[in-house]
């Protein structure tokens, strides 16, 4: 009773813990200093004056904190030298009030505080262990005695009437010595398995690293990978450009000059139109006299210029035929299939069986131009797609009329 008396004087207000630096109030009231300066804190925040959480007294300001040493020794005498005896949840037998326990006696099958450790018997069968609830496994099962031997033999806990019984004449050693033994060949096992991690962690790191230069190459070649092909089809857009500008402007001047056949064509159409009409309506006359004295049909005045085709037509039925027959190795213009449409302007204008070979016609440009743009882009990729001087002047020695511009494309 006397113990846990002490004890409650020992315990702080606030926490319900043995006092921890203990501090002292003017009005005489002790605190850990940790628990009233957190009340205090707590107190400013709602805008109250500090004061005493038993007595309720109040400060206008916080009043100076005295330390209690003697106070502090005795505290420190009922606090639990083990960090983890609070932990363990099991409290002290002689203790009114839940003491931790620091130690178990197997004797007396009791758990003891700090306090009762020093006033127990030091009786050499009085063994105290760590805390512990259960006594039944430290005591032998056949004679109910503490087990105090280890058996090397059957590898097992024996107590002193197992000395004399099942266990005589075996080699047996205290549980202290066996257990000394058994954490001995445990080190032994422990540095070896030390060993074991630090080069499992070295191969870790060495993986890690194999990983992380593995991820920079990566990203290194994704982004060569990625400004290659947006070079290639940035290039590729400029050749493709080029080749619709060149098909564009071939387009353009055929339809200047069929143009310009067709006006002239309109013109003498009109002409045409008016003699029909004035003949016509000679042939309509009713009066012999006036249909007599007009001009003969094969006169001057019924005369209407020729307009010479053939110039203009070569030129243009040839533009055609180029533009249709670029694609293709070789185009014959054969009278043997009436079903070649394509042609047909050049039958009429040069007479069936005409031969129209690519060289001819040049329809090589397009397709010359196609591949050398091509072949240069393949050699930009291979040297690494760096755009040098060699490299547009070895792209312009594939064809003499070589019109792409490579410095067109950056």
């Amino acid at each position: 009773m006397a113990t846990a008396s002490v004890r409650s004087e020992l315990t702080c207000s606030v926490c319900r813990e043995i006092y921890t630096d203990s501090v002292t109030l003017p009005c005489g009231h002790n605190y850990c200093q940790v628990c009233i300066e957190r009340h205090w804190a707590w107190q400013e925040e709602v805008k109250e004056d500090p004061s005493c959480p038993l007595c309720m007294k109040t400060y206008r300001r916080r009043p100076e904190l005295n330390r209690n040493l003697n106070l502090r020794n005795i505290a420190e005498q009922f606090r639990p030298t083990d960090p983890e005896q609070e932990c363990s949840g099991i409290s002290c037998t002689y203790c009114d009030s839940p003491v931790p326990a620091a130690k178990s006696c197997l004797h007396c099958e009791a758990s003891l505080c700090d306090y009762h450790v020093r006033e127990h018997s030091r009786a050499a069968e009085h063994v105290l262990t760590d805390p512990t609830a259960s006594f039944g496994h430290r005591k032998c099962s056949e004679h109910k005695k503490i087990l105090e031997f280890y058996c090397t033999e059957d590898g097992a806990c024996i107590c002193v009437s197992c000395l004399a019984g099942g266990h005589r004449g075996h080699n047996v050693e205290t549980l202290s010595e066996a257990s000394d033994k058994k954490k001995k060949k445990l080190r032994e096992v422990l540095g070896e398995l030390s060993l074991q991690r630090e080069e499992t962690e070295g191969q870790m790191q060495r993986l890690q690293e194999h990983r992380r230069e593995g991820a920079e190459v990566t990203a290194g070649e994704t982004e060569r990978v990625t400004a290659l092909f947006r070079g290639i089809r940035k290039r590729l857009g400029a050749l493709e450009k080029q080749l619709l500008d060149y098909i564009s402007e071939k387009q353009g001047k055929v339809s200047l000059k069929l143009n310009g056949l067709i006006r002239k064509l309109e013109i003498k159409k009109d002409e045409l139109s008016g003699k029909i009409r004035h003949i016509e309506k000679l042939c309509n006359m009713a009066d012999p006299l006036t249909v007599l004295q007009a001009p003969e049909p094969d006169g001057a005045e019924f005369h209407v210029p020729e307009i010479c085709l053939e110039p203009f037509m070569k030129d243009v039925l040839l533009t055609i035929a180029f533009l249709q027959a670029w694609d293709s190795e070789d185009s014959e213009c054969s009278d043997t299939d009436g079903s070649d449409n394509k042609n047909r302007g050049i039958y009429s204008l040069f007479g069936k069986g005409t031969r129209v070979k690519k060289k001819t016609l040049k329809v090589d440009r397009i397709s010359e131009t196609l591949l050398t743009g091509l072949a240069y882009i393949v050699t930009w990729v291979r040297e690494g797609g760096t755009d040098t001087l060699v490299e547009r002047s070895a792209a312009s020695k594939y064809d003499p009329h070589f019109r792409y511009s490579t410095y067109s494309m950056y």
